[in-house]
Parts: structure tokens; C-alpha cells; sequence
């Protein structure tokens, strides 16, 4: 049985990755194969816009000091591959790809790897959306950290 710590922490995962990556596949199938700069451009604000939002809305629901962040920003990247590989799929990738299910099984197991996301956000077009939120995050963090030393201090 898990704790009720862990549990809220693969829930905050879940969050996170939604709240980030489902604005990216929403898109993907709404543009197939169709993208261009533009896309690239709208992606790389709309993503980080939609993660601060998720942020800010489930801070407010664990007012109680909670960090949210850390478990936002690690389902960004762990969990990440699920959805590139829903997009990729109305593209002719994905499970609809050359080696079909077995192969983005396949990709999803290697997305697992906390780095590997940074190669399938290159293909996927958002790989700068992911570098502005991780960024974000770590100042958002800084900025935490500082606030909370200087009440207690």
C-alpha cells in the first residue's frame, strides 16, 4: 500500500504531465502534419503558460506549504513520452508509425529515462517549451526557497 505521501506526489506527476504535454497533443492532432515555425512558436509559449496555470491552480488547492512543483516538473519529464506519442500518432508516427505498437511501446518504456524526453521533444517540436518551463521551474523554486528563509530567519 502506498502512503499517502507517494500517492499525492504520482498525483501531482499526473498533473504535471497533463498540464504540459495535453495542450501539446491537442495541437498535433489538430494539425497533423501540417507544422511549420508558427506552430513551433505557439507551442514553445502555449506549453509553459499552461504548466504555470496548472501550478498556480494546484498550489492554491495545497495552500498548506506543500511543494508542488518538483512533483509537477518530474511528471513533465517522466511521463512526458506517453503523450508525444498520442500526437505523433495522427502524424503517421506513434502507434500508427512503421513499427506500429510494438515500437512505440517501445519508445514509451525508453521515455521513462528522465533524459530521453529531451531527444522526443526535438522531434515533437516543443523541445524549447520544455527548456522554458524547466527554467521556470528552477526560478520559481529559487524564489520559494528565498521567501521561506526569510520567515523563518
Amino acid at each position: 500500500m502506498l502512503s499517502q505521501g507517494v500517492r499525492r506526489f504520482l498525483k501531482l506527476m499526473a498533473v504535471g504531465a497533463v498540464g504540459f504535454w495535453l495542450p501539446d497533443t491537442l495541437w498535433h492532432v489538430i494539425r497533423r502534419s501540417n507544422f511549420d515555425f508558427w506552430d513551433f512558436i505557439i507551442l514553445s509559449a502555449l506549453l509553459p503558460l499552461t504548466l504555470l496555470g496548472t501550478y498556480l491552480l494546484v498550489k492554491k488547492r495545497f495552500g498548506d506549504g506543500t511543494s508542488v512543483g518538483a512533483p509537477l516538473m518530474v511528471g513533465v519529464r517522466c511521463l512526458g513520452g506517453v503523450f508525444i506519442i498520442a500526437g505523433a500518432s495522427f502524424s503517421g508516427g506513434g502507434i500508427f508509425g512503421p513499427d506500429g505498437f510494438r515500437g512505440a511501446v517501445l519508445v514509451l518504456i525508453y521515455s521513462l529515462i528522465p533524459g530521453v524526453i529531451i531527444d522526443l521533444a526535438t522531434y515533437d517540436a516543443s523541445l524549447y517549451a520544455l527548456f522554458v518551463a524547466s527554467i521556470a521551474s528552477l526560478i520559481i523554486a529559487a524564489v520559494v526557497a528565498r521567501k521561506r528563509s526569510h520567515r523563518s530567519g
